[in-house]
């Protein structure tokens, strides 16, 4: 399928941003009442809110918890009329959130660890969890952010209690319960590229004890590229399409949720996800350097044609992975979601609550796509992939004492998965093949995981202003492995098709130890070390029994102090951070040139190797403050130096690993910064008007292991802004929003592929839009 890439960072900015709003925090766990604002004679807020997070897996306020933690309530995801997380990373330091190139899927970037691939066996260097169910992919990580109470993004290693593929950090988000009483609400939205949004939620008591709540969202857009190239290269001819708009979106999400309250100290949970997403195949564009295969042969990049990347091309055709002369680009990318889930959570008065969460989820994928950048046939591919997860956690916590605190339990998690490709590699009809366009390369993977762990973390109050902590956690996991290298399909006809299969063990203890330190009233000090790791496993494009071996874990070691500070009046919140953390074994791939098996004709394979290790060191500072009465303000900075501390790879794509601790980690800007502000003027009679601004920054940072030219992302500043009504009953809103409003063109993910070609991804340009909302 693809490989990876190359070169260059820059930066510097002292600007500011976090996130601060006026709403109710609701706990996802039995916890005390937040505290809320204070409220001025005018009916204004006065203070900000405390926010009550889940980072321990207990609930407990942000500014008492000793993890470098942003939290976004509801009102604070609702002022950024977003559609999914990527909205949501501007506001927290040294965290990078956009898509793989040529998919919707998410890449994120937390303290310099990054996941940027598409790999079906390659497991994420960031968790994401929604309601205590791990999203083990990321192609669905771009989730939906409708009905979702509060968002956690947790930076640095956080093995103990989250485990495996945190190296990074976690988003844990937890949406909203049922709950008694009535209520129900409709959102509608259009804004630029002819997008619509319907949104809509329900809450029903269905009797004393029992309640329901369903919310679903439905999106369909134009998409904000154009098709502007040729159609029709060297007698290909596919469906005219110049000028059209692309990369538009269709789909709908949804979840239902039904609530049992048998007593006050018991509940049981039962909730449905589904997502359908019928959107268009995100279009590419041709960042090909000068000099790579497809330059040379007729197909420069915009950078030699002076070509606006938002009108680009793509081979628009229909078919299927086993037509005969096309995938079925036409179709987009489908992708069907479904999972039921069962969480019950019991509490014994005096002694502590037991959780048990278990879970199933299936996802189908169709994911036929053009990754050049062109109208020409060049390389057209899909995946067609089915992902099955299962886990089941049950814990105990506790704090029955006045001195000590502690969560303990034990976890399974399980996946399989059956998936195939089908590529056509047309560019090679350049090279004197002329079955490339009717004779495509075709590859199977199968893969089955099943991994244990048992977990625990107390905390002990050595006097009363000073605490220290001490976690664990032991995973075993076993991993099964079979893969059908890429064959020309005339090959399998012929009844030669080689399998490599393979089976390996892993397992790996995580240790978390520090202090908290209430050095005075509103002021917390404390230290954490802590250990994270990235599970071992498998290339699903092992092109031979080599490439077909596993490679070990990923490790992380950190080191974190930070400070969090609040006034008395809740009038000033400032928190800082700074860490160093080391990371081992990097999992790495490369291209490689080996010999083909089948034809004995030299090729290139990608190999995932422990590569090397690295450090990041940096520091963050997030500020919110309510200084007048209606008025919100918030402000982060993170700097972050990454580094390799060794790193051997094949830069060249000679065969020989070199020293390549020279290039920079992807996904690690120098800089992160932002600043927003939300003021709410006095109730009138005729309601409430509020007015919102963000400003964020984000230097530069690699998209690609190689750091290969044009594949960075590039440094931009973004602002956005929107104005609200409110009538006075709180019933009806209406608001009108602008995001990047300077019209900022920037490149946000990239690939390079081995030489071939660069294809990458941009942000979308100046877009506006007005949202109307009911409630019952």
């Amino acid at each position: 399928m693809i490989g990876k890439s190359h070169l260059n960072c820059v930066c510097k900015l002292l600007a500011t941003g976090l996130l601060t709003s006026a709403s109710t925090t609701v706990l996802a766990q039995t916890a005390p009442a937040p505290q809320p604002q204070g409220t001025s004679q005018s009916g204004q807020s006065t203070g900000l809110e405390d926010i009550v997070v889940t980072a321990r897996r207990i609930s407990e306020s942000i500014q008492d918890t000793p993890v470098a933690v942003s939290a976004f309530t509801e009102a604070a995801i609702e002022n950024k009329f977003a559609n999914d997380i990527r909205a949501l990373a501007g506001d927290v330091p040294n965290v990078v959130i956009t898509n793989v190139p040529g998919f919707n899927a998410a890449a994120i970037g937390i303290r310099g660890q990054s996941t940027g691939d598409i790999i079906l066996t390659f497991e994420p260097a960031v968790g994401v969890v929604v309601d205590d169910f791990v999203l083990a992919h990321v192609q669905t990580q771009l989730f939906d952010l409708f009905d979702v109470e509060r968002i956690e993004v947790l930076r640095g290693p956080q093995g103990t209690l989250f485990g495996k593929n945190t190296v990074g950090g976690v988003v844990n988000v937890i949406t909203k319960k049922p709950e008694p009483g009535f209520s129900a609400e409709v959102r509608l939205g259009y804004s630029s590229f002819n997008t619509k949004d319907v949104k809509a939620s329900i809450n029903i008591p269905l009797s004393e004890n029992l309640y329901f709540r369903a919310a679903g969202s439905f999106q369909e857009s134009d998409g904000y590229y154009r098709l502007t190239k040729n159609n029709s290269v060297d007698g290909f001819q596919g469906v005219p399409g110049r000028g059209q708009r692309w990369g538009g979106s269709r789909y709908f999400s949804g979840r239902a949720k039904l609530l049992w309250e048998p007593t006050d100290d018991t509940n049981l949970m039962l909730t449905y996800e589904l997502l359908r997403d019928r959107g268009d195949s995100p279009p590419s564009v041709n960042e090909t350097p000068p000099g790579f295969l497809i330059d040379v042969v007729g197909f420069p990049g915009i950078q030699t044609t002076g070509q606006s990347p938002f009108k680009t091309g793509t081979t628009l055709c229909e078919g299927s992975s086993s037509a005969p002369t096309c995938v079925g680009t036409l179709d987009g990318h489908r992708v069907d979601v479904d999972g039921v889930f069962l969480r019950g959570e019991h509490t014994m008065e005096g002694t502590g609550t037991i959780t048990v969460v278990g879970g199933w989820r299936r996802v189908r994928s169709k994911l036929p796509s053009d990754y050049t950048g062109e109208n020409a046939y060049l390389f057209v591919s899909t995946r067609e992939d089915t992902r099955k997860q299962y886990s089941a956690e049950a814990r105990f916590s506790s704090d029955f004492s006045d001195s000590i605190k502690f969560t303990a339990g034990a976890m399974y998690w399980g996946q399989t998965l059956d998936a195939n490709a089908t590529s056509f590699l047309g560019f090679l009809r350049f090279l004197g093949d002329p079955t490339a366009l009717t004779d495509p390369n075709q590859s199977t993977a199968n893969y089955k995981v099943d991994s244990y762990a048992v977990f625990g973390e107390a905390e002990y109050k050595l006097a009363d202003p000073f605490s220290v902590f001490l976690g664990a956690r032991y995973t075993k996991e076993s991993k099964d492995f079979s893969v059908r290298p890429q064959v020309r399909r005339s090959t399998i006809a012929t009844g030669f098709w080689p399998e490599y299969s393979d089976s390996a063990k892993f397992s790996k203890p995580t240790i978390r130890a520090g202090y908290r330190w209430e050095i005075a009233s509103g002021i917390n000090n404390y230290f954490t070390y802590s250990q994270g790791y990235k599970s071992g496993g498998y290339n699903e494009q092992a092109m031979s029994a080599t490439s077909a071996l596993p490679f070990r874990e990923e490790t992380a070691d950190s080191f974190e102090l930070g400070f969090k500070t609040e006034t008395a009046d809740r009038k000033l919140r400032v928190n800082v951070a700074a860490f160093y953390v080391k990371y081992n074994d990097l999992q790495r791939d490369a291209v490689v040139p080996f010999v083909d098996p089948i034809t004995g004709l030299p090729g290139q394979e990608t190999r995932t190797t422990n590569a090397g290790k690295a450090e990041v060191k940096g520091i963050e500072l997030e500020i919110s403050s309510a200084p007048v009465p209606g008025l919100t303000l918030g402000a982060s900075v993170g700097y972050q130096k990454a580094k390799y501390i060794n790193f051997s790879t094949d830069v060249d794509g000679d065969g020989v690993n070199e020293d390549a601790s020279y290039l920079k980690l992807r996904g690690a800007p120098k800089w992160t910064a932002g600043a927003n502000a939300h003021y709410e003027f006095p109730p009138a009679d005729f309601g409430t008007v509020s007015l919102n601004a963000d400003i964020n920054y984000q230097a530069q940072f690699e998209s690609t292991t190689l750091n290969a030219d044009y594949s960075q992302g590039q440094a931009r500043t973004l602002v956005g802004a929107s104005i609200g009504w409110t009538d006075p009953d709180e019933r009806y809103r209406v608001a009108i929003f602008g995001r990047n409003l300077l019209d900022k063109v920037y490149r946000v993910s990239a690939n390079s592929v081995a030489g071939l070609f660069n294809f990458t991804n941009y942000a979308p340009p100046r877009s506006f839009g007005i949202e109307g909302s009911a409630k019952f």
